[in-house]
């Protein structure tokens, strides 16, 4: 026989291996059939003809007893009702119990899959797009990792509420080994965009990732294999995914100022990346090849907005370093129409337009409308707070000035070209300390970039420090040897240290280089006001009047001009150009 051992039901079918009633693992009981082991042989009255007669074997401390009396023997219904009731019981709380714990193991699950949830999809307010890598080991392709970095900026620049920081800004990193933590800490930006670019013939293959500058995690990365001609729609992809992972929802008219003032057709969107590539250089050679590319892109779409900006853009930068004003400006002003034609709200196109009025017609209260319009469609544009910067330093607006200057530098804090013209508010002002100030740091951001050196030159001779401005200014001409503006300054600087030879031989040197390219006759009258010749200086004063010069604009703020301030014809020239007296 065996017995349960848990119920203590004996069963006297040898076979079974589990208890009928509850499961349990049948055990041998070899007191089973002792008469004197406490059981009781039942029966039941009416159950069924195929269950086997069972004995209880009863335990007296499992059996309630009556006083002064022996065993009670217990019916086989009441003891098979009792045993149910606590077995049922028993299954009942187990049951509870996973049902319970399961229940707090989804809630924990759900909790957690929302919390990580939140905090992955958690809007970031600030970016930095860093140089994309040019894997390809051919600097002809250079371009491409370029373009699609400043694509990219200018692309996500659009979106409402992000923080982008403009391109001046994120190449000063290209080539350099630093973490997305120091990049973050340096820029106060919440996240950085890495990219990684391979061009194989025909195949191109970019790599991206967004990280989190505080943890140095990735939030998101992505690999896209395209054909080399598929170059503008992988552009257009990533800026769509990489919005999509910086912001939860993107809106139909957020994905539209995504591509604001692009264009459909890959031949033009390459040209244009090649563009910006060359004239984002600041040299001569650059500049012009850079032109001849945007034109290009112009004539395989003449719709597309982005490549006249550029355009226009450029052609200011080219003015009075190569180009003749009178040749420079007007294009610039056409292709700034021409930009805003097609998209009337491009901020640098309305910036650009600002310049051309405000240098070349001296149109002033035009100028200032287009500076004002560019900054209210594009608030965190640092080069149209520039231009508009040394609008009010013109206009004798100091303070205003100042504020507009330092916060072109805010918007794009560790670049060159907003240290230049901080420095050069700060000069025009009459705030020399601050300006050295100001120009060594920029200097030293970029000991490469000849404009740097230039205005730290004219810093320095302000402050009496000729020797350093000499040595700034030499830096320069080495640097940008087609520059007349460095030139004409060392003259200046020469001839105030007593050093006439020098001052004459830069002279001569001036009028050599204006019989191959255009000198600015401003240039040439700074070095006759140094000498003190004033005849000569006014007599290259009138030609840069003539030539609609924007440097004339420099009449009320310029201290190299100073000794020419007493006499009359200096304020007949501020006049002339729209000076009040």
């Amino acid at each position: 026989m065996k017995r349960c051992p848990q119920c203590h039901r004996v069963e006297t079918d040898d076979a079974l291996v589990f208890c009928r009633l509850d499961g349990t693992s049948l055990v041998s009981d070899s007191l089973a059939d002792d008469s004197e082991a406490g059981t009781a042989r039942l029966s039941t009255p009416s159950g069924p003809t195929d269950v086997a007669a069972t004995s209880i074997l009863l335990q007296n401390h499992d059996i309630e007893t009556n006083r002064g009396t022996g065993p009670t023997t217990v019916l086989p219904t009441q003891l098979s009702r009792n045993a149910t009731g606590k077995l049922a019981n028993r299954t009942l709380q187990r049951n509870l119990i996973i049902v319970l714990i399961g229940l707090i193991f989804v809630g924990a699950c759900i909790g957690v899959y929302f919390y990580l949830s939140k905090r992955t999809n958690t809007t970031i307010g600030s970016i930095a797009v860093m140089p994309f890598v040019n894997a390809s080991n051919n600097t002809d392709v250079e371009y491409i990792s370029d373009g699609l970095t400043e694509s990219l900026i200018n692309s996500l620049s659009q979106l409402p509420n992000l923080s982008v920081k403009a391109r001046s800004t994120m190449f000063r990193y290209k080539g350099k080994d630093v973490t997305p933590q120091q990049v973050g800490s340096e820029l106060s930006v919440e996240a950085v965009l890495n990219g990684r670019v391979v061009q194989r013939g025909d195949q191109l293959t970019l790599s991206v990732e967004l990280v989190n500058t505080k943890t140095g995690n990735q939030v998101w990365g992505q690999q896209y294999n395209r054909k080399l001609s598929d170059l503008l729609s992988v552009q257009s992809q990533v800026a769509t995914d990489v919005s999509q992972k910086l912001r939860q929802n993107i809106s139909g008219e957020d994905r539209q100022k995504l591509n604001k003032g692009s264009t459909t057709n890959p031949e033009a969107y390459q040209l244009y990346l090649k563009g910006n590539y060359f004239a984002s250089r600041y040299s001569k050679e650059g500049s012009q090849k850079g032109i001849e590319y945007f034109n290009q892109a112009i004539a395989a779409d003449p719709s597309y907005a982005l490549a006249y900006n550029g355009l226009a853009y450029y052609y200011i930068v080219a003015n009075e370093w190569y180009l003749a004003p009178r040749e420079g400006m007007p294009k610039a002003r056409e292709s700034a129409k021409k930009a805003l034609a097609i998209d009337e709200t491009l901020a640098g196109a309305h910036a650009t337009l600002g310049v051309v009025l405000d240098w070349h017609d001296w149109n002033f209260p035009e100028a200032e409308r287009e500076y004002k319009r560019a900054i209210e469609l594009d608030p965190k544009d640092p080069r149209s707070r520039q231009f508009y910067s040394w609008y009010l330093a013109e206009r004798g607006r100091v303070d205003e000035a100042i504020t507009e200057a330092k916060r072109a530098q805010q918007l794009d804090p560790i670049s060159p070209e907003q240290g230049i013209y901080l420095g050069q508010v700060l000069l025009f002002v009459r705030r020399y300390d601050e300006a050295v100030d100001v120009l060594r740091k920029t200097v030293e951001l970029d000991d490469t970039f000849w404009l740097s050196h230039s205005f730290l030159g004219r810093a320095y001779e302000q402050k009496g420090r000729l020797p350093e401005a000499i040595a700034e200014l030499k830096r320069a001409v080495q640097l940008e040897p087609a520059a007349a503006e460095s030139r004409s300054v060392l003259g200046h600087v020469y001839a105030l240290s007593g050093n006439k030879v020098e001052a004459l031989k830069v002279l001569d040197e001036l009028k050599e280089m204006s019989q191959t390219a255009y000198v600015p006759p401003y240039n040439i009258a700074i070095v006759y006001a140094g000498l003190g010749d004033k005849d000569q200086a006014f007599a290259w004063l009138d030609r840069a009047y003539d030539d609609r010069s924007g440097y004339m604009t420099w009449l009320t703020t310029d201290p190299q001009l100073d000794s020419l301030r007493s006499d009359p014809r200096f304020d007949d020239l501020k006049r002339r150009v729209g000076f009040t007296q």
